[in-house]
């Protein structure tokens, strides 16, 4: 006979264990219906391309038609608040990039907590930014461009497609590591800041490597360093910023898929299984290749652990360089 005051226990045990098993049975047949992906950000960004790329394979996978649906603003919170608003049942998903992990330092009204209103699916990709000049710009090396910056304080500038966004984060990590001065533009799309770069009304800018290798390429912008841990494979004549002699200067742009918080195990133990398989896949890795982009695959744990990290590291930059939202 059980005694009296372990019964509550043994209803909680039972309790437990029948939503566990609801949770797996559940499982079992997902995805029984259209999925969604929200992508909060503009059609033809490197996010929006690299979630078209994963959807459509995990439409392959999962056997269910998966819907973008861009909804771009404030950082990612416009996108993030979306998905808040959505069931815990793994139907709906964000593709979330690094300047969503600004988002938090931002816009701190926005009471959106990536650590506990979201739960991480899996990483898809890392990329690197490319440190490029206009080629009237007389440097030929990451250390001559600070040595011209701060030789002429204030009259050199770099875009960026607005504050929070890598290109941004890169040049203001920049400046506080070199003390060099040189003004920041932001412009609400990064095409029209490439555009003013290419036309000499910019100098220099932080450039994600895909359209950065397009326009090295078309000699219309010169190359001095990478943001990676390594060379690129199409720029290999190129060093990074620590080779440049720049040792905590490693920035990585990166992505993945996040769901809501409550979403049951067995289902992100899904959705992560079959990210994982199509980021594997040859053909998945040759089309991120051509957006400059490196497939990622790992544990939802270890991406969550990625994000929160990310999280504390731009808040510091935030902070201390004083960026404000748009």
């Amino acid at each position: 006979m059980i005694p009296m005051r372990t019964i509550p226990e043994v209803q909680r045990l039972i309790i437990a264990a029948l939503c566990l098993f609801s949770a797996a049975l559940g499982a079992q047949g997902f995805p029984a219906k259209p999925m969604r992906l929200i992508v909060p950000y503009s059609v033809g960004t490197p996010p929006d391309i690299v979630g078209r790329i994963a959807a459509a394979h995990l439409q392959e996978t999962l056997g269910q038609p998966v819907v973008i649906d861009n909804r771009p603003g404030a950082a990612g919170t416009i996108g993030l608040a979306e998905l808040a608003r959505q069931p815990a049942d793994g139907y709906t998903l964000l593709a979330i990039a690094m300047p969503t992990s600004v988002a938090p330092s931002l816009y701190p009204g926005s009471h959106l907590d990536l650590g506990h209103d979201f739960q991480a699916v899996g990483q898809m990709v890392f990329s690197y930014n490319v440190l490029v000049v206009h080629p009237d710009v007389p440097a030929r090396s990451a250390t001559d461009l600070v040595a011209l910056l701060k030789a002429q304080p204030g009259r050199y500038s770099f875009g960026s497609g607005g504050n929070g966004t890598p290109a941004h984060l890169s040049g203001e990590l920049f400046k506080q590591q070199t003390g060099a001065s040189a003004q920041h533009v932001p412009y609400n799309q990064l095409p029209q800041a490439v555009g003013d770069l290419v036309a000499g009304r910019l100098q220099f800018m932080f450039l994600a490597s895909a359209p950065a290798v397009a326009q090295v390429n078309a000699g219309k912008l010169r190359a001095l360093a990478v943001t990676g841990p390594k060379r690129l494979e199409v720029l290999k004549d190129v060093p990074t910023m620590v080779e440049a002699g720049f040792a905590d200067f490693v920035i990585r742009d990166w992505q993945g898929l996040i769901v809501k918080a409550g979403t049951p195990a067995p289902i992100v133990e899904r959705l992560n299984a079959e990210l994982n398989r199509s980021m594997a896949l040859p053909k998945v890795r040759a089309q991120l290749e051509k957006t400059g982009a490196e497939a990622a695959t790992g544990t939802a744990r270890a991406f969550d652990e990625l994000i929160a990290a990310e999280v504390q590291r731009w808040d510091r930059l935030v902070k201390t360089a004083r960026i404000k939202p748009d």
